[in-house]
Protein backbone atom coordinates (compact mmCIF):
# COMPACT_ATOMS: atom_id res chain seq x y z
CA UNK A 1 0.00 0.00 0.00
CA UNK A 2 2.98 2.28 -0.36
CA UNK A 3 1.97 3.81 -3.66
CA UNK A 4 -1.00 4.13 -2.40
CA UNK A 5 -0.26 6.39 0.78
CA UNK A 6 2.13 8.39 -1.80
CA UNK A 7 -0.57 9.17 -3.97
CA UNK A 8 -2.97 9.79 -1.71
CA UNK A 9 -1.01 11.21 1.14
CA UNK A 10 -2.90 12.21 4.14
CA UNK A 11 -6.05 10.29 2.70
CA UNK A 12 -6.58 6.40 3.40
CA UNK A 13 -8.98 4.35 1.92
CA UNK A 14 -11.37 2.37 3.76
CA UNK A 15 -11.63 -1.46 4.13
CA UNK A 16 -13.92 -1.94 1.65
CA UNK A 17 -12.13 -0.18 -0.76
CA UNK A 18 -8.64 -2.05 0.15
CA UNK A 19 -10.35 -4.82 -0.42
CA UNK A 20 -12.39 -3.75 -3.96
CA UNK A 21 -8.91 -2.88 -4.97
CA UNK A 22 -6.96 -6.18 -4.30
CA UNK A 23 -10.05 -7.95 -5.59
CA UNK A 24 -9.76 -5.99 -8.86
CA UNK A 25 -5.88 -6.38 -8.82
CA UNK A 26 -6.28 -9.73 -9.04
CA UNK A 27 -8.91 -10.10 -11.79
CA UNK A 28 -11.94 -10.31 -9.92
CA UNK A 29 -15.33 -9.00 -11.19
CA UNK A 30 -17.70 -6.98 -9.13
CA UNK A 31 -20.03 -10.09 -8.86
CA UNK A 32 -17.47 -12.43 -7.45
CA UNK A 33 -15.95 -9.58 -4.93
CA UNK A 34 -19.59 -9.51 -3.89
CA UNK A 35 -19.51 -12.71 -3.82
CA UNK A 36 -16.81 -13.78 -1.41
CA UNK A 37 -17.13 -10.38 1.32
CA UNK A 38 -21.27 -10.90 1.54
CA UNK A 39 -21.77 -7.50 0.00
CA UNK A 40 -25.19 -6.54 -2.00
CA UNK A 41 -23.50 -6.92 -6.18
CA UNK A 42 -24.66 -2.96 -6.45
CA UNK A 43 -22.95 -1.82 -3.23
CA UNK A 44 -19.41 -3.14 -4.12
CA UNK A 45 -20.04 -1.46 -7.80
CA UNK A 46 -20.68 1.97 -6.14
CA UNK A 47 -17.73 1.25 -3.91
CA UNK A 48 -15.41 0.30 -7.16
CA UNK A 49 -17.16 3.80 -8.83
CA UNK A 50 -15.94 5.97 -6.26
CA UNK A 51 -12.70 4.30 -5.65
CA UNK A 52 -11.97 5.31 -9.18
CA UNK A 53 -12.68 8.90 -8.79
CA UNK A 54 -10.60 9.27 -5.83
CA UNK A 55 -7.77 7.76 -7.83
CA UNK A 56 -8.00 9.55 -10.85
CA UNK A 57 -8.31 12.78 -8.64
CA UNK A 58 -5.13 11.93 -7.16
CA UNK A 59 -2.94 11.13 -10.07
CA UNK A 60 -4.74 13.16 -12.29
CA UNK A 61 -5.75 10.74 -14.57
CA UNK A 62 -8.56 8.97 -15.57
CA UNK A 63 -8.21 5.11 -13.72
CA UNK A 64 -11.17 2.70 -13.99
CA UNK A 65 -11.62 -0.81 -13.36
CA UNK A 66 -9.71 -1.52 -16.82
CA UNK A 67 -6.42 -0.05 -16.58
CA UNK A 68 -5.69 0.33 -12.92
CA UNK A 69 -2.88 -2.22 -12.64
CA UNK A 70 -1.37 -0.51 -15.60
CA UNK A 71 -0.99 3.10 -13.95
CA UNK A 72 0.14 2.14 -10.31
CA UNK A 73 2.86 0.07 -11.95
CA UNK A 74 4.05 3.01 -14.11
CA UNK A 75 3.57 5.31 -11.03
CA UNK A 76 5.28 3.03 -8.70
CA UNK A 77 8.00 2.71 -11.05
CA UNK A 78 8.63 6.46 -10.80
CA UNK A 79 8.79 6.54 -7.38
CA UNK A 80 12.38 6.44 -5.66
CA UNK A 81 14.06 3.41 -4.31
CA UNK A 82 13.70 4.34 -0.77
CA UNK A 83 10.20 5.38 -1.22
CA UNK A 84 9.20 1.99 -3.04
CA UNK A 85 10.69 -0.10 -0.05
CA UNK A 86 7.47 -2.47 0.40
CA UNK A 87 7.24 -3.84 3.50
CA UNK A 88 7.05 -7.71 3.45
CA UNK A 89 3.91 -8.26 5.58
CA UNK A 90 1.87 -5.62 3.47
CA UNK A 91 -1.78 -7.47 2.51
CA UNK A 92 -1.60 -5.92 -0.63
CA UNK A 93 1.52 -5.57 -2.69
CA UNK A 94 2.60 -4.30 -5.97
CA UNK A 95 5.12 -6.49 -7.29
CA UNK A 96 9.03 -4.67 -7.80
CA UNK A 97 10.31 -5.36 -11.41
CA UNK A 98 13.06 -6.92 -10.27
CA UNK A 99 10.63 -9.93 -8.99
CA UNK A 100 9.35 -12.77 -10.81
CA UNK A 101 6.49 -14.40 -9.36
CA UNK A 102 4.00 -16.96 -11.18
CA UNK A 103 1.30 -18.19 -8.55
CA UNK A 104 0.13 -20.72 -11.16
CA UNK A 105 -3.22 -21.96 -9.77
CA UNK A 106 -2.67 -20.77 -6.38
CA UNK A 107 -6.23 -20.15 -4.80
CA UNK A 108 -7.76 -16.54 -3.27
CA UNK A 109 -6.61 -16.36 -0.03
CA UNK A 110 -8.08 -13.08 0.92
CA UNK A 111 -10.30 -14.25 3.41
CA UNK A 112 -8.12 -16.32 5.37
CA UNK A 113 -9.00 -17.43 9.24
CA UNK A 114 -6.07 -17.66 12.12
CA UNK A 115 -3.02 -19.57 11.70
CA UNK A 116 -1.11 -17.14 13.35
CA UNK A 117 1.22 -18.95 15.06
CA UNK A 118 1.66 -21.50 12.21
CA UNK A 119 2.50 -18.26 9.92
CA UNK A 120 4.79 -17.03 12.50
CA UNK A 121 6.67 -20.19 12.71
CA UNK A 122 7.17 -20.79 9.38
CA UNK A 123 8.32 -17.02 8.77
CA UNK A 124 10.74 -17.97 11.05
CA UNK A 125 11.88 -21.24 9.57
CA UNK A 126 12.00 -20.02 5.61
CA UNK A 127 13.72 -16.42 6.64
CA UNK A 128 15.28 -16.52 9.78
CA UNK A 129 17.05 -19.88 9.68
CA UNK A 130 16.64 -20.48 5.99
CA UNK A 131 14.91 -23.87 6.21
CA UNK A 132 15.68 -25.33 2.47
CA UNK A 133 12.79 -28.17 2.84
CA UNK A 134 9.37 -27.54 4.57
CA UNK A 135 6.61 -30.02 4.81
CA UNK A 136 3.07 -28.66 5.60
CA UNK A 137 0.82 -31.72 6.90
CA UNK A 138 -2.15 -32.71 7.92
CA UNK A 139 -6.17 -34.33 6.27
CA UNK A 140 -8.05 -33.11 3.40
CA UNK A 141 -9.56 -29.80 4.21
CA UNK A 142 -7.69 -28.88 7.41
CA UNK A 143 -5.89 -25.44 5.30
CA UNK A 144 -2.89 -26.92 3.85
CA UNK A 145 -3.42 -25.08 0.76
CA UNK A 146 -4.33 -21.58 2.29
CA UNK A 147 -1.72 -21.55 4.13
CA UNK A 148 0.95 -22.50 1.49
CA UNK A 149 -0.20 -19.65 -0.49
CA UNK A 150 -0.73 -17.08 2.39
CA UNK A 151 2.86 -17.81 4.03
CA UNK A 152 4.28 -17.00 0.18
CA UNK A 153 2.04 -14.06 -0.14
CA UNK A 154 3.57 -12.47 2.78
CA UNK A 155 7.13 -13.63 2.29
CA UNK A 156 7.35 -12.56 -1.27
CA UNK A 157 9.19 -9.93 -1.19
CA UNK A 158 12.19 -12.12 0.71
CA UNK A 159 12.84 -13.81 -2.73
CA UNK A 160 13.94 -12.88 -6.05
CA UNK A 161 11.64 -15.87 -7.72
CA UNK A 162 8.22 -17.27 -6.44
CA UNK A 163 6.47 -20.12 -8.19
CA UNK A 164 3.71 -22.00 -6.87
CA UNK A 165 2.26 -25.20 -8.57
CA UNK A 166 -0.32 -27.90 -8.04
CA UNK A 167 1.06 -31.53 -7.73
CA UNK A 168 -2.92 -32.47 -7.72
CA UNK A 169 -3.08 -34.11 -11.61
CA UNK A 170 -0.01 -35.48 -11.51
CA UNK A 171 2.84 -33.85 -14.04
CA UNK A 172 5.66 -36.06 -14.64
CA UNK A 173 8.62 -34.69 -12.70
CA UNK A 174 10.50 -33.81 -16.31
CA UNK A 175 7.80 -31.60 -17.44
CA UNK A 176 7.97 -29.70 -13.72
CA UNK A 177 11.80 -29.69 -13.77
CA UNK A 178 11.86 -28.30 -17.25
CA UNK A 179 9.30 -25.58 -15.93
CA UNK A 180 11.20 -24.79 -13.27
CA UNK A 181 14.37 -24.38 -14.74
CA UNK A 182 13.19 -22.01 -17.59
CA UNK A 183 11.58 -20.38 -15.16
CA UNK A 184 14.13 -19.48 -12.86
CA UNK A 185 16.37 -18.64 -15.79
CA UNK A 186 14.20 -16.62 -17.30
CA UNK A 187 14.13 -18.63 -20.30
CA UNK A 188 17.49 -18.23 -21.21
CA UNK A 189 18.50 -22.15 -20.03
CA UNK A 190 18.63 -23.31 -23.77
CA UNK A 191 20.31 -26.93 -23.44
CA UNK A 192 18.14 -28.45 -19.87
CA UNK A 193 19.85 -31.99 -18.91
CA UNK A 194 17.85 -34.84 -20.55
CA UNK A 195 18.16 -36.78 -16.79
CA UNK A 196 16.38 -36.14 -13.54
CA UNK A 197 19.73 -36.43 -12.07
CA UNK A 198 20.89 -33.70 -14.35
CA UNK A 199 17.97 -31.38 -13.93
CA UNK A 200 17.79 -31.26 -10.47
CA UNK A 201 21.51 -30.60 -10.16
CA UNK A 202 20.77 -27.95 -12.58
CA UNK A 203 18.18 -26.35 -11.19
CA UNK A 204 20.32 -26.02 -7.59
CA UNK A 205 22.40 -23.57 -9.75
CA UNK A 206 19.91 -21.34 -9.74
CA UNK A 207 18.75 -21.81 -5.84
CA UNK A 208 22.42 -21.12 -5.17
CA UNK A 209 22.70 -18.22 -6.90
CA UNK A 210 19.82 -16.39 -6.51
CA UNK A 211 16.83 -16.45 -3.72
CA UNK A 212 14.38 -18.95 -4.91
CA UNK A 213 10.51 -20.07 -3.25
CA UNK A 214 9.09 -23.03 -4.62
CA UNK A 215 5.56 -24.16 -3.70
CA UNK A 216 4.40 -27.59 -4.81
CA UNK A 217 0.69 -28.81 -3.69
CA UNK A 218 -1.16 -31.83 -3.00
CA UNK A 219 2.34 -34.06 -3.05
CA UNK A 220 0.08 -37.04 -2.02
CA UNK A 221 -1.47 -37.01 -5.30
CA UNK A 222 1.82 -39.02 -6.97
CA UNK A 223 2.46 -41.51 -3.76
CA UNK A 224 1.11 -44.97 -4.22
CA UNK A 225 -2.26 -46.02 -2.99
CA UNK A 226 -3.17 -49.06 -1.11
CA UNK A 227 0.02 -49.85 0.24
CA UNK A 228 1.75 -48.24 3.83
CA UNK A 229 2.10 -44.17 3.24
CA UNK A 230 5.00 -42.50 1.67
CA UNK A 231 5.79 -44.68 -1.64
CA UNK A 232 6.15 -42.79 -4.95
CA UNK A 233 4.11 -44.46 -7.78
CA UNK A 234 5.54 -45.93 -10.61
CA UNK A 235 7.33 -42.93 -12.71
CA UNK A 236 7.14 -40.78 -9.82
CA UNK A 237 9.95 -41.58 -8.10
CA UNK A 238 12.24 -38.56 -9.76
CA UNK A 239 9.97 -36.44 -6.96
CA UNK A 240 11.70 -38.02 -4.00
CA UNK A 241 15.09 -37.50 -5.84
CA UNK A 242 14.27 -33.47 -6.32
CA UNK A 243 12.94 -33.52 -2.12
CA UNK A 244 16.00 -35.30 -0.96
CA UNK A 245 18.34 -33.25 -2.55
CA UNK A 246 17.10 -29.70 -2.08
CA UNK A 247 17.00 -30.79 1.43
CA UNK A 248 20.30 -32.16 1.43
CA UNK A 249 22.66 -29.59 -0.87
CA UNK A 250 23.50 -26.42 0.22
CA UNK A 251 21.62 -23.36 -1.24
CA UNK A 252 19.48 -20.32 -0.45
CA UNK A 253 16.18 -21.28 -1.58
CA UNK A 254 13.33 -22.97 0.07
CA UNK A 255 10.93 -25.49 -1.23
CA UNK A 256 7.85 -25.71 0.51
CA UNK A 257 5.17 -28.92 -0.12
CA UNK A 258 1.73 -29.90 1.10
CA UNK A 259 0.62 -33.62 1.70
CA UNK A 260 -1.92 -35.31 3.20
CA UNK A 261 1.49 -38.39 4.19
CA UNK A 262 4.50 -38.05 4.68
CA UNK A 263 7.04 -38.78 1.69
CA UNK A 264 9.06 -41.91 2.10
CA UNK A 265 12.56 -40.48 3.03
CA UNK A 266 11.55 -37.25 4.65
CA UNK A 267 11.36 -38.24 8.30
CA UNK A 268 14.99 -39.50 8.34
CA UNK A 269 16.27 -36.10 7.17
CA UNK A 270 13.58 -33.50 9.37
CA UNK A 271 14.66 -32.04 12.93
CA UNK A 272 13.95 -29.13 15.20
CA UNK A 273 17.48 -27.78 14.30
CA UNK A 274 18.13 -29.12 10.54
CA UNK A 275 17.22 -27.21 7.15
CA UNK A 276 14.73 -29.92 6.76
CA UNK A 277 11.25 -29.24 8.52
CA UNK A 278 7.57 -30.23 8.72
CA UNK A 279 4.15 -29.03 10.44
CA UNK A 280 1.53 -30.62 11.35
CA UNK A 281 -1.58 -28.71 11.13
CA UNK A 282 -4.57 -29.22 13.13
CA UNK A 283 -7.88 -28.21 13.45
CA UNK A 284 -8.51 -24.16 13.94
CA UNK A 285 -8.95 -22.77 17.70
CA UNK A 286 -12.34 -21.75 18.91
CA UNK A 287 -12.20 -18.09 18.31
CA UNK A 288 -10.81 -18.79 14.81
CA UNK A 289 -13.79 -21.08 14.00
CA UNK A 290 -16.53 -18.74 15.35
CA UNK A 291 -14.89 -16.61 12.91
CA UNK A 292 -15.67 -18.96 9.83
CA UNK A 293 -19.30 -19.54 11.58
CA UNK A 294 -19.69 -16.01 11.51
CA UNK A 295 -19.21 -15.78 7.76
CA UNK A 296 -21.86 -18.32 7.48
CA UNK A 297 -24.19 -16.32 9.28
CA UNK A 298 -24.48 -18.60 12.22
CA UNK A 299 -24.92 -16.35 15.18
CA UNK A 300 -26.00 -18.62 17.98
CA UNK A 301 -24.95 -18.90 21.19
CA UNK A 302 -21.02 -19.32 21.85
CA UNK A 303 -22.15 -22.88 23.75
CA UNK A 304 -23.45 -23.98 20.59
CA UNK A 305 -21.35 -22.96 18.59
CA UNK A 306 -18.44 -24.58 20.42
CA UNK A 307 -20.10 -27.70 20.89
CA UNK A 308 -20.39 -27.30 16.84
CA UNK A 309 -16.49 -27.08 16.46
CA UNK A 310 -15.79 -29.18 19.01
CA UNK A 311 -17.44 -31.72 17.03
CA UNK A 312 -15.88 -31.09 13.93
CA UNK A 313 -12.59 -30.58 15.59
CA UNK A 314 -11.86 -27.03 14.31
CA UNK A 315 -11.66 -28.58 10.18
CA UNK A 316 -12.37 -25.54 8.24
CA UNK A 317 -13.85 -27.33 5.53
CA UNK A 318 -16.21 -29.33 7.94
CA UNK A 319 -17.38 -25.99 9.22
CA UNK A 320 -17.82 -24.57 6.25
CA UNK A 321 -20.04 -27.57 4.88
CA UNK A 322 -21.84 -27.70 8.34
CA UNK A 323 -22.79 -24.01 8.78
CA UNK A 324 -24.49 -24.20 5.00
CA UNK A 325 -26.24 -27.18 5.48
CA UNK A 326 -27.20 -25.89 9.18
CA UNK A 327 -28.98 -22.11 7.34
CA UNK A 328 -30.08 -24.33 4.39
CA UNK A 329 -31.75 -27.31 6.87
CA UNK A 330 -32.18 -26.11 9.99
CA UNK A 331 -33.01 -22.28 9.73
CA UNK A 332 -29.06 -21.56 11.12
CA UNK A 333 -30.29 -23.41 14.05
CA UNK A 334 -27.34 -25.15 15.56
CA UNK A 335 -28.84 -26.84 18.62
CA UNK A 336 -31.42 -28.42 15.99
CA UNK A 337 -28.35 -30.06 14.19
CA UNK A 338 -26.25 -30.78 16.84
CA UNK A 339 -29.40 -33.06 18.12
CA UNK A 340 -29.28 -35.29 15.20
CA UNK A 341 -25.84 -38.00 15.05
CA UNK A 342 -22.75 -36.72 13.83
CA UNK A 343 -22.39 -36.63 9.98
CA UNK A 344 -19.72 -36.55 7.60
CA UNK A 345 -21.41 -35.48 4.26
CA UNK A 346 -20.23 -33.23 0.70
CA UNK A 347 -17.20 -32.77 0.16
CA UNK A 348 -15.64 -33.91 3.39
CA UNK A 349 -17.59 -36.75 2.89
CA UNK A 350 -15.58 -37.29 -0.91
CA UNK A 351 -12.21 -36.17 0.94
CA UNK A 352 -11.95 -39.16 3.59
CA UNK A 353 -13.29 -41.28 1.03
CA UNK A 354 -10.05 -40.70 -1.17
CA UNK A 355 -8.17 -41.19 2.24
CA UNK A 356 -9.22 -43.75 3.06
CA UNK A 357 -8.96 -45.36 -0.53
CA UNK A 358 -5.43 -44.77 -0.38
CA UNK A 359 -4.88 -47.28 2.60
CA UNK A 360 -3.64 -50.74 2.99
CA UNK A 361 -5.56 -53.85 3.86
CA UNK A 362 -4.09 -53.30 7.79
CA UNK A 363 -4.43 -50.06 7.93
CA UNK A 364 -8.35 -50.22 6.96
CA UNK A 365 -8.29 -52.74 9.60
CA UNK A 366 -7.18 -50.61 12.23
CA UNK A 367 -9.13 -48.09 11.48
CA UNK A 368 -12.34 -50.01 11.35
CA UNK A 369 -11.45 -51.26 14.74
CA UNK A 370 -10.52 -47.66 16.49
CA UNK A 371 -14.01 -47.09 15.29
CA UNK A 372 -15.62 -49.64 16.22
CA UNK A 373 -14.30 -49.06 20.15
CA UNK A 374 -14.94 -45.22 19.71
CA UNK A 375 -12.36 -44.28 22.65
CA UNK A 376 -8.50 -44.68 23.48
CA UNK A 377 -7.04 -48.08 23.40
CA UNK A 378 -3.87 -49.15 23.71
CA UNK A 379 -1.44 -51.29 21.63
CA UNK A 380 -2.37 -54.71 23.06
CA UNK A 381 -6.37 -53.81 23.34
CA UNK A 382 -5.67 -52.96 19.42
CA UNK A 383 -4.41 -55.91 18.67
CA UNK A 384 -6.79 -57.93 20.36
CA UNK A 385 -9.66 -55.99 18.26
CA UNK A 386 -8.01 -56.79 15.20
CA UNK A 387 -9.97 -59.25 12.93
CA UNK A 388 -8.43 -61.15 10.96
CA UNK A 389 -4.76 -61.02 13.56
CA UNK A 390 -2.21 -59.24 12.30
CA UNK A 391 1.79 -59.40 13.66
CA UNK A 392 2.86 -56.79 16.04
CA UNK A 393 5.50 -55.55 13.71
CA UNK A 394 2.41 -55.13 10.96
CA UNK A 395 0.53 -53.39 13.76
CA UNK A 396 3.12 -50.66 14.87
CA UNK A 397 4.11 -50.44 10.70
CA UNK A 398 0.23 -49.58 10.11
CA UNK A 399 -0.22 -47.11 12.97
CA UNK A 400 3.12 -45.40 11.86
CA UNK A 401 1.85 -45.29 8.10
CA UNK A 402 -1.60 -43.94 9.67
CA UNK A 403 0.35 -41.21 11.84
CA UNK A 404 1.99 -39.97 8.53
CA UNK A 405 -1.20 -39.64 6.93
CA UNK A 406 -2.65 -37.51 10.14
CA UNK A 407 -5.69 -39.76 9.89
CA UNK A 408 -5.33 -41.26 14.03
CA UNK A 409 -4.35 -39.16 17.37
CA UNK A 410 -2.10 -40.50 19.47
CA UNK A 411 -1.46 -39.81 22.98
CA UNK A 412 1.18 -41.61 26.10
CA UNK A 413 0.63 -44.82 23.95
CA UNK A 414 -2.63 -44.87 23.65
CA UNK A 415 -4.84 -44.49 19.93
CA UNK A 416 -7.72 -43.12 18.72
CA UNK A 417 -9.42 -41.33 15.29
CA UNK A 418 -11.11 -37.80 15.27
CA UNK A 419 -14.97 -37.40 15.55
CA UNK A 420 -15.04 -36.94 11.83
CA UNK A 421 -12.89 -39.49 11.20
CA UNK A 422 -14.49 -42.15 13.41
CA UNK A 423 -18.27 -41.26 12.07
CA UNK A 424 -17.28 -41.61 8.29
CA UNK A 425 -15.18 -44.83 8.94
CA UNK A 426 -17.99 -46.14 11.39
CA UNK A 427 -20.57 -45.14 8.23
CA UNK A 428 -18.05 -47.07 5.87
CA UNK A 429 -17.98 -50.52 7.94
CA UNK A 430 -21.91 -50.20 8.52
CA UNK A 431 -22.18 -49.92 4.88
CA UNK A 432 -20.32 -52.81 4.28
CA UNK A 433 -22.02 -54.97 6.68
CA UNK A 434 -25.02 -54.30 4.98
CA UNK A 435 -23.80 -55.23 1.49
CA UNK A 436 -22.49 -58.41 3.07
CA UNK A 437 -25.51 -59.58 4.86
CA UNK A 438 -27.43 -60.78 1.86
CA UNK A 439 -24.91 -63.56 0.53
CA UNK A 440 -24.17 -64.28 4.22
CA UNK A 441 -20.30 -62.72 3.66
CA UNK A 442 -18.75 -60.05 6.00
CA UNK A 443 -15.22 -59.01 5.76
Amino acid sequence: MVVLDKVLQKKHLSNIQELVLKLCWKGYTYAEIAENSGYDDDYIRDVGFRLWQTLSKALGENIAKSNVKTVLRRYYSNLAPAESQLSTTTAFQIPSSQQQQDWGEAIDVSMFYGRTVEQALLRQWIVDEKCRLVMLLGMGGIGKTALSVKVAEQLQSQFDFVIWRSIRNRPPIVDLMRELILFFSQQTEANCPETIDGQISCLIKYLRSQRCLILLDNIESILQSGETAGHYCAGYEGYGQLLRRVGDEVHQSCLVFTSRETPSGFTAREGETLPVRSLQLTGLSQVESQQILATKGLVDSTVECDKLIQRYTGNPLALKIVATAIQCLFDGNISQFLQQSPVVFGDLWEILEQQFHRLSANEKQVMYSLAVKQDWVTLKELQQYLIPQISERELLEALLSLQRRSLIEQQSGNYTQQTVVMEYVTDKLMGQVCSKIPVGEIQ
